[in-house]
């Protein structure tokens, strides 16, 4: 990453770093990107050939940036990220981050001079947007891609990591502010999204160690751990856990700008059933739903991410 393709967000909350791609004054308009629960804008931007979003945007012909939310990769991190994660309850969820998506779409609309653009949230970030598209940002906005798209949906496996061991219908009360994120850990959380023994298959190894290292730089704290890991925010579970147990937090027909709704088909996460739910929900007149063969939860990273960069280009310029 290329420290002049990064500025900052100051004043009006926690500050927050915003990456740019494409040159200012592209034809095709301001486009701008919200990560999910666990990496920040660095799996938009991986640093291989092929694999960034903001690459691909930007030679489309689009001004591409993207946004750390608050406690995320480059943007500042609050006092209790110093502190023990379990002496603080859960930090930045769904509602807590919709000013600094608001922020950063403002951000982009100054830099730019558009006064709509168009916004792509994944995973958990597709909570995040479609709060935000289906209400204050909403005059702010062009056109929705929700990638990997999360609604209300029963899942079993996550409810394990963010329930109650004892009852997984209840929070988990033993959530802190933050958690670790070991390499070890996360490649076996996208590997088991992986329905092949060869995960190579569908993600090159020099991408998962790109991407890796990319979001520890983003941690001035990883350094200083054995193993070496970054932090991410716990507030996003609190979130998840309520999707997870069927439970809404938002409302589908309040999104009436056109929307389009990408996943992969091994995605266990954002399932079918879930992103068909949300399709037929959706207020939007204009909805296309999407999904690419031979791709997990972490598509836009893995072989298959040419195809989500196409599919999400035809509907932008659509």
């Amino acid at each position: 990453m290329n420290p002049s393709d990064i500025s900052f967000l100051d004043g009006g909350g926690p500050r927050l770093a915003l990456r740019q791609r494409g040159p200012l004054g592209a034809p095709r308009g301001a486009l701008l990107f919200v990560h999910g629960a666990t990496l920040a804008s660095d799996l938009y931007d991986v640093p291989l050939q092929g694999y960034s979003w903001m690459d691909a945007a930007g030679a489309a012909g689009r001004e591409a940036f993207a946004v750390d939310l608050r406690g995320y990769g480059r943007s500042e991190r609050p006092a209790c990220f110093d502190r023990p994660a379990a002496d603080s309850p859960p930090y930045a969820t769904a509602t807590d981050v919709l000013h600094d998506i608001d922020r950063a779409v403002e951000a982009v609309r100054e830099a730019t001079g558009r006064e709509r653009i168009d916004l792509v949230g994944g995973s958990w970030g597709s909570v995040t947007c479609a709060l935000y598209a289906g209400g204050p940002g909403a005059a702010k906005l062009r056109r929705l891609v929700l990638y990997a798209p999360l609604y209300a949906d029963r899942n079993e496996t996550w409810l394990k990591i963010c329930g109650a061991p004892e009852d997984p219908d209840r929070l988990n009360p033993g959530l802190g502010a933050y958690r670790w994120v070991e390499e070890t850990g996360f490649r076996q959380r996208w590997d088991s999204e992986i329905p092949l023994a060869d995960k190579t298959a569908y993600r090159p190894e020099a991408v998962f160690r790109a991407l890796f290292d990319s979001a520890l730089d983003g941690d001035p704290a990883a350094a200083k751990r054995r193993p070496a890991a970054f932090r991410a925010p716990n507030g996003t579970l609190v979130d998840l856990h309520s999707v997870f147990t069927g439970r809404p937090l938002y409302d589908p027909k309040a999104i009436e700008l056109p929307t389009l709704l990408l996943r992969g088909a091994a995605d266990p996460t954002s399932t079918h059933a879930d992103a068909s739910r949300l399709f037929d929900a959706l207020g939007a007149k204009t909805r296309q739903y999407s999904v690419i063969g031979g791709a997990s939860h972490f598509a836009v990273a893995e072989r298959a991410a040419p195809q989500i960069f196409a599919a999400a280009e035809a509907f932008l310029s659509g």
